[in-house]
């Protein structure tokens, strides 16, 4: 069932399986707009953790009517079919080589293109611009995030709590991220975003993805990135450090850094026109 937002007259969205090397298979919507243009890039659009598309609404009105949009829900979210939660690879690494796939199979070849991403998903968009595959003309990524520094009590509810008892950790994990992560005066709004997300997490893949990504760093694969590459930041967001976001941006050699007044903005139709004043000027 599609979300209102994705009914909007100016462009079309289609639901697409991609079937990846492992059998594991992913959802992208695609979006195109009522008057397609070749002539213009595709923008690849990697969202975060186990985020939903809805979260994304405004940036994708924005975009869309403009630009072939394909958004990905990788392989931890609800989405995802997966044949084997045992033997699966949930890490950044897979993910990474996920994306490679999907810009082989879905973006033509010669057909420029850019992406854009968030938090975890910009994370994935950095560890594939590392290793050196195809390149896009510039990558938008907001909030990325360099190593996941769980908390000692977390790593022990997700190594030893069975995923069915997760409807009784959840409230824990909510008051946790509302009181202690998150800006809960000043960004209400990104509280009940992360808050749904949390809901709306499938519990064994959660507990799963947490555990594979764990010990996993970016920072020593920063430099190898030749790539242009402009950081997203947000003034009030607690989740993502602002000093961390500046220090990447000082080892990666074709970056900068764009700072936006809250969480909500990098959220909105102000990062859409942001992304489209970049793609026209170049």
């Amino acid at each position: 069932m599609f979300d209102d937002f994705l009914l909007n007259k100016n462009f079309r969205v289609k639901e697409k399986t991609l079937c990846l090397p492992d059998k594991v298979e992913i959802k992208i919507f695609d979006f195109e707009p009522n008057r397609p243009d070749p002539e213009k890039p595709i923008i690849v659009f990697v969202a975060g953790w186990i985020s939903l598309i809805n979260g994304w609404k405004d940036v994708l009105s924005t975009l869309a009517p403009k630009y072939r949009i394909l958004y990905v829900e990788t392989r931890e979210k609800r989405s995802a079919k997966i044949p084997n939660m045992k033997t699966i690879d949930l890490s950044i690494e897979q993910m990474s080589r996920d994306i490679d796939t999907l810009v082989d199979e879905m973006v033509p070849k010669g057909q420029p293109f850019y992406f854009a991403g968030s938090s975890m998903g910009a994370t994935v968009i950095l560890d594939y611009l590392a290793i050196k595959k195809r390149q896009p003309v510039n990558s938008f990524l907001v909030s990325p995030i360099c190593d996941f520094p769980f908390p000692g009590w977390i790593l022990f509810l997700i190594k030893f709590i069975p995923a069915i008892l997760y409807t009784v950790i959840r409230p824990v994990l909510k008051t946790y991220l509302s009181y202690f992560r998150l800006d809960k005066e000043n960004e209400p709004d990104q509280v009940k975003k992360y808050c749904g997300t949390i809901d709306a997490a499938e519990p064994a893949r959660l507990k799963a993805n947490a555990y594979a990504i764990r010990n996993y760093s970016l920072w020593k694969k920063l430099s190898d990135i030749k790539s242009p590459v402009v950081i997203i930041g947000a003034k009030t967001d607690n989740l993502h450090g602002i000093d961390i976001m500046k220090k990447m941006v000082k080892i990666m050699p074709l970056s900068s850094i764009e700072m936006m007044e809250s969480n909500k903005e990098t959220h909105s139709s102000k990062l859409g026109e942001f992304i489209d004043r970049c793609i026209s000027s170049h």
